[in-house]
């Protein structure tokens, strides 16, 4: 493979401040977090004034993140090809355009493919504004604050998309929410080009069609398996599509070993920094997305909170969450990056202690709270060092391939942990109910509907105590799998190689006077 270098230097030198572009790159980063989420607010409306069937409602949900997991992969290695700051310009203004169409959509078809252009573009946009994080901030340290920064700006969105759904919905018509989308664009489409740097060096190999072919299809057929197991879809139907997307992946992964010029450099995964960073990140996905539902299942169905005061009770999770990611890296400054990410992580294995605890009553609000604040500041404290081991060991030229790949972890991670702890936990459920009401049938939300529609309580307790003997189940197996993960990170490597085969990266940039000169790139999770 030859790489071919580009006119970045004289970009780079006219910012004064790296700052100022890292800021630009996390505007986008705010809007996609926003789009992900203010869905779930506009769609009762959506549906009301569309009159989707129940196949067209599911695509309008799933859609979105369908194409962000499926097409990570292939977009950050054209990003790796074409530059990434022209990616992020061409896939600003598609964002932009489709939004406005989304905006004004008359029939679902038109919001499903919308939403899939979005997905596309947000897929894109996101791993190339990671590999230019990487090269906007060469020292270690100040390149995981950066990405603390950035994954703040991706939570606050998070955060803040219920709110503004709500408040735009109260005033103007469902499209309105999907107008955010265009000035926000607009601003990083006339911005980019002074403010951000090219890439350094592009791989000049066309970009192998096949390959791309092959892993979208395998990782939406996977994607699509997993997350509609969870909507209860037939046996067989499952079992076809995830035998498709196993096949369609061994395919993928024995062409990438024949190709001269791959479209995933395997040998990435194979590097022990980036292999074991990219395990932790799928194991930590898991948990955080299968015990997701729990909360809002007990806080809602077994306890009769409406969802306002539900989601009022997750704020604070959400804001350990940011300030983590932030107090991540300056821990970083002062201690080993290695002692900060098993601290991180052990405070996140905490946390799934008290699912092992959590009581029938109100009093397991706090308990519910509690471990919602310690997993996601834990996973939030080390996610900055996790994504800078996996950049900073790949080769400047497939950085966008490699964050992409790390993203596509996280996003199968998610699916993958609401399959496998949502079954453990109906599993669970449907054997304590069957021994105190003598039959379980469906999951506990056919439970609580069942007992809502009878007039005594009796059921809804027993109900009530199976369901929870689930979420004990799950907290079992979070602190499990933490375990797992502390035990990866703890492991010694048998062997460091010093360089990637195709690793060659440009030397850094001579820092100016009045600044420290960068520290080495510290061996953040091998001992």
């Amino acid at each position: 493979m030859t790489t071919t270098p580009t006119s970045a230097g004289a970009v780079s030198g006219r910012i004064r401040d790296p700052r100022v572009a890292l800021a630009l790159l996390s505007l986008p980063s705010l809007l996609i977090a926003i789009d992900i989420s203010v869905l779930g607010v506009a769609l009762p409306r959506m549906a009301a004034e569309l009159r989707p069937s129940p196949t067209e409602l599911l695509w309008m949900n799933d859609i979105y993140g369908f194409m962000v997991g499926g097409t990570m992969v292939t977009m950050g290695a054209v990003g790796d090809r074409i530059g990434r700051r022209r990616l992020i310009v061409l896939c600003a203004a598609v964002f932009a355009v489709a939004s406005a169409v989304a905006a004004f959509s008359t029939a679902p078809w038109m919001v499903i493919a919308t939403r899939a252009v979005m997905g596309l573009a947000g897929a894109a946009i996101m791993p190339a504004s990671m590999a230019l994080i990487g090269q906007l901030f060469p020292d270690p340290k100040q390149r995981v604050s950066a990405m603390g920064a950035y994954m703040t700006c991706f939570l606050t969105g998070m955060a803040v998309a219920p709110l503004i759904g709500g408040v735009m919905l109260q005033y103007w018509w469902w499209g309105s929410v999907f107008l955010l989308g265009v000035p926000v664009m607009l601003l990083t489409l006339l911005a980019a080009p002074r403010l951000l740097p090219e890439s350094e060096t592009r791989i000049d190999v066309p970009l192998d069609v096949r390959s791309a072919a092959l892993c979208l299809a395998s990782i939406l057929a996977l994607v699509a398996t997993l997350k509609w197991s969870v909507n209860g879809a037939p046996v067989w139907a499952m079992t076809g599509l995830g035998l498709i997307g196993l096949v369609l992946g061994f395919l993928f992964v024995r062409r990438q070993r024949a190709l001269e010029h791959p479209l995933v450099d395997l040998a990435l995964l194979r590097m022990p920094g980036v292999s074991r960073a990219m395990w932790v990140l799928f194991l930590t996905a898991l948990l955080m997305g299968g015990t997701s539902i729990f909360a809002a299942f007990y806080l809602q169905s077994a306890l009769g909170l409406s969802p306002l005061k539900s989601a009022l009770l997750m704020i604070p999770s959400t804001i350990a969450m940011i300030i983590a990611a932030n107090a991540g890296p300056w821990l970083g400054h002062r201690f080993s990056p290695k002692h900060v990410v098993l601290g991180s992580l052990i405070v996140m294995a905490a946390g799934f202690v008290p699912y092992t605890l959590l009581p029938a009553g109100r009093s397991g609000i706090a308990v519910v709270v509690c471990s919602a604040v310690l997993t996601t500041a834990g996973i939030g404290a080390a996610f900055p060092f996790l994504m800078n081991d996996i950049i900073s060991h790949a080769p400047q030229e497939r950085a966008g391939s490699a964050a992409s790949l790390a993203q596509t972890a996280n996003e199968i991670g998610i699916a993958t942990g609401l399959v496998l702890l949502g079954s453990l936990a109906t599993v669970v459920y449907r054997s304590s109910l069957a021994g105190t009401a003598g039959h379980a049938a469906g999951t506990w939300v056919d439970g609580f509907r069942e007992a809502a529609a009878r007039p005594d309580g009796i059921y809804l307790g027993q109900v009530r105590h199976a369901f929870l003997t689930g979420v004990h189940a799950v907290g079992f197996a979070g602190i499990s799998t933490m375990l797992l993960v502390l035990a990866l990170l703890l492991i010694p490597n048998r062997h460091r190689p010093n360089h990637h085969p195709n690793h060659r990266r440009p030397a850094p940039a001579p820092a100016p006077a009045a600044a420290p000169a960068p520290a080495p790139a510290p061996d953040q999770l091998g001992p």
